[in-house]
């Protein structure tokens, strides 16, 4: 992965909402993955989960309606 991408993978939860999964690699800040949050959820969104492991970090977040 290169320095300061992040990806996201798509989740269609049974209520209708959208979760992503955002994932930034080790070395990058979390504001890459909060960045790509924002572009994935223009009206905001709520954080699921952070998890910071050795090689990769994730974001998973729920956009708001």
């Amino acid at each position: 992965m290169l320095a300061g991408c992040a990806t996201a993978q798509k989740i269609n939860r049974p209520d209708g909402s959208t979760e992503y999964l955002v994932q930034c690699g080790a070395g990058t800040g979390w504001d890459i993955c909060y960045s790509k949050a924002n572009e994935l959820c223009p009206s905001g969104y709520a954080d699921l989960s952070k998890d910071g492991g050795f090689n990769r970090k994730e974001l998973r977040i729920l956009c708001k309606k």
